[in-house]
């Protein structure tokens, strides 16, 4: 029953992204911002259909590169709270008795990750924040220590997606590469930003082995 519900919520809101977007529109601020966060929060058990992507675009689109980054940002911290507790309250358990050999060797050394490379990782737009969420969840790292790390290093992510949204207000590879061609110091900030972030997961990899 509740998959048979995420399913038709997330095929209503993929014809209805005109709609979402003119509610957000025309609803005051203070509404809007609540049912955004909402919204996005519950974006995240959507099946087969990501509505994240669209409400990013909406949201750069509608609420412009700040309150966006913002309202994703509270967002994305809710989220982590709740699949890091999710994954350590069903998985942690199951880790501990029956994962062996490589698996269970991996979950120990994510969990002797110091602050630093927590904070990195999170930071890294390479890694999906849930999987990170999940993953954390299931080691040994202390929660407080893990949300820390995401209330530090989430905000300059986020604002790097939601600044390119905002200026091509889609996601189109034409698009972007016209406003990069415009903006050649943008490219290069951009540029280096996933250089650095693949050395640190390359760094990251080998340290996990």
């Amino acid at each position: 029953m509740l998959l048979a519900l995420f399913l038709f919520l997330g095929n209503f809101y993929s014809r209805h992204t005109a709609a979402i977007e003119a509610f957000f529109s025309r609803v005051p601020l203070v509404y809007s911002s609540c049912a955004f966060v909402v919204l996005y929060v519950a974006a995240n058990f959507f099946i087969f259909w990501d509505i994240k992507d669209v409400l990013k675009i909406i949201a750069a689109v509608i609420f412009g590169i700040y309150i966006s980054t913002g309202l994703i940002f509270i967002a994305e911290v809710i989220n982590a709270a709740i699949f890091f507790n999710i994954s350590h309250l069903l998985g942690k358990e199951y880790v501990e008795r029956s994962l062996r050999g490589r698996f269970k060797a991996l979950y120990e050394k994510l969990g002797s990750l110091n602050f630093m490379w927590i904070f990195l990782v999170r930071l890294l737009p390479l890694v999906p924040y849930r999987i990170l969420d999940v993953s954390f969840g299931l080691s040994k790292v202390n929660f407080r220590k893990y949300m820390v790390a995401v209330l530090l290093a989430s905000l300059p992510r986020i604002f790097f997606i939601q600044f390119l949204l905002a200026a091509v207000k889609e996601v189109s590879f034409s698009k972007m590469s016209a406003y990069f061609m415009t903006q050649p110091l943008v490219l290069w900030i951009f540029f280096f930003y996933y250089v650095i972030s693949f050395i640190i997961a390359l760094r990251l990899r080998k340290r996990l082995r």
